[in-house]
């Protein structure tokens, strides 16, 4: 499951680069701005059929791969 996430984030991205260390800062690394932030909640919603509210989208809690990945976990 988390391989499938990580594939989502490459793809909204752009980039891979943040599978080197699925904890670096996405959006100090520029990899993830608000832009794609949006776009990366509705690619998750849509690949995993879960509900991501915006109110529940703290940056400090979507700002690495990982969790990312553990919030979708979480939600399925």
């Amino acid at each position: 499951m988390k391989e499938q996430v990580f594939d989502v984030i490459e793809q909204v991205s752009g980039t891979d680069e943040f599978r080197e260390d699925l904890d670096m800062d996405l959006f100090e690394e520029g990899i993830l701005d608000s832009m794609k932030a949006i776009m990366l909640i509705v690619e998750l919603e849509s690949s995993f059929s879960v509900s991501l509210p915006p109110s529940e989208m703290d940056r400090e809690e979507w700002n690495t791969a990982n969790k990312i990945a553990d919030r979708i976990q979480e939600k399925l």
